[in-house]
């Protein structure tokens, strides 16, 4: 939250993170299993609402999956049911008990988001759980209930609620913009009950008792069935008295009270947008200012947060300069042959190999060093479906390092398939037959050992 030397409130902020980022007082180490990159799709989704685009959480091919999870539930859940002050924090978000907490995590399914979305984060202070206004990455793995709506974060644990029935416009963005971010293409899961107006509004619910969410396998790029939760074993019966949140009656706006509700746009005890932030929204024609921090983020609820910004006047405006689409050349192929991009002002131009023998790829750059790559992100699909997603026509492509790379040129080749080579088998020069060499059985334990171990379920700890 933005205040002027009175301590008047100014301008709430929309905090930016990155898929990788735990951001300032995370509740949890990082629970993810996966940080594959995503393209982000939400301008091709939904309708205009509060300035973003509005989806439904149910929508098919609205999440993303790699194939196998893409968080540690168990993990989640033991870290909060063993931490009594941060498991309290984290409960009271959902108005459930820390005792409740591996159950109800058990109604939640990790997903990958495939657009940058607004969120209501929460940040573990002092003992609660503060509320901020947030924008998370495509990529980000998350929490989802049978609703479609984000519950938590797996990169710091972090609790979240849906987004303030506020318009964008009148918030400030704060953080580092990623190359592909533009406020105008953030999603936002709809209300069950909108109340986006004075009035509220009935919007068509979800079917309830829903047990699967039809979502994108990223790798794939096909839509497939994912169960809704029900990861968790041995769980025992639950605590007396046990009360978990309804998915959908539980999808509304939110409200806070005191500080928290001017640090987030809205008016105190109500979800309705603050005057301030109405006012806001007017004057700078539904766009947010966006402020890129220098260094390390600060937090989105920091009250010294005092420099400004002006407001994006079009979406173009909001990076410094809007940067040059990605030439691919005339070349053609299946898969990106060499990529070139600027490091510290000087071109960097990687050669990937004529095949893709495994699902990683190195490449020889002539900057003398090598970078390694995931060879489905060099596939045509892959390149071509995140340029299209980009309003400035420009490909990035992350390392397996986690670098990520504004790619400025690129050709394509046609990839060799992989040979294997013959064996001949000798002819027969006596009547003698060999003895036969017979492949070891493989067991059950040998097969377990080769898989992941799972981490214990949670128990239930009496408070």
């Amino acid at each position: 939250m933005y205040r002027s030397a009175k301590g008047e409130p100014l301008i709430p902020a929309l905090a930016l993170r990155s898929s990788d980022d735990p951001g300032p007082d995370p509740f949890t180490r990082p629970v993810q299993l996966t940080n594959r990159q995503v393209s982000s799709d939400s301008a091709r989704r939904g309708g205009s609402e509060l300035g973003v685009r509005a989806v439904s959480g149910t929508e098919p091919g609205l999440y993303g999956t790699t194939g196998s999870a893409a968080c540690d539930t168990a993990a989640l859940g033991n870290s909060l049911v063993n931490d009594p002050a941060a498991g309290n924090a984290w409960a009271s978000v959902f108005g459930i008990r820390r005792i409740d907490i591996p159950w109800y995590l058990n109604t939640l399914t990790p997903v990958v988001l495939t657009a940058d979305t607004w969120v209501t984060n929460h940040a573990y202070r002092s003992g609660v759980a503060s509320p901020f206004q947030s924008v998370l990455q495509a990529g980000t793995a998350v929490y989802v209930d049978a609703a479609g709506v984000p519950r938590a974060v797996c990169t710091c644990g972090n609790p979240l609620l849906p987004p303030a029935a506020a318009p964008v416009g009148g918030y400030r963005v704060v953080g580092h913009p990623w190359p592909t971010y533009r406020t105008t293409n953030v999603q936002r899961v709809s209300y069950t009950v909108n109340n986006t107006t004075n009035n509220t509004t009935v919007v068509p619910s979800t079917p309830a008792g829903l047990t699967e969410l039809q979502v994108r396998n990223i790798v794939t790029d096909m839509i497939e069935a994912l169960r809704v939760g029900d990861l968790l074993e041995n769980l025992g019966p639950a605590p007396a008295d046990q009360h978990l949140p309804d998915p959908f009656t539980s999808n509304v706006a939110p409200s806070f009270t005191g500080d928290a509700a001017a640090e987030n746009g809205l008016r105190d005890g109500s979800p309705e947008a603050a005057p301030a932030v109405l006012s806001a929204a007017r004057d700078n024609n539904g766009v947010p200012a966006v402020e890129e921090q220098a260094g390390e983020q600060q937090s989105a609820v920091d009250p010294s947060s005092t420099a400004s910004a002006s407001s994006e006047s079009t979406e173009a405006s909001e990076s410094s300069a809007a940067p040059t689409p990605t030439d691919f050349g005339s070349s053609t192929g299946d898969a990106i042959g060499s990529l070139t991009f600027s490091d510290d002002g000087h071109d960097v131009t990687c050669t990937l190999p004529p095949t893709f023998s495994s699902s990683q790829v190195v490449a020889t750059c002539d900057d003398g060093g090598a970078r390694e790559f995931a060879a489905a992100d060099l596939m045509e699909s892959a390149v071509t479906q995140i340029v299209a997603a980009s309003a400035d026509r420009v490909w990035t492509v992350s390392t397996v390092a986690g670098q990520t790379l504004t790619v400025t040129s690129a050709s394509w080749q046609t990839l060799v398939p992989e040979t294997t080579q013959e064996t001949t088998t000798a002819p027969e020069t006596t009547d003698e037959t060999a003895p036969e060499t017979t492949a070891p059985d493989t067991t059950a334990a040998e097969t377990a050992s080769g898989t992941p171990e799972t981490t214990d379920s949670p128990s239930a700890e009496a408070e």
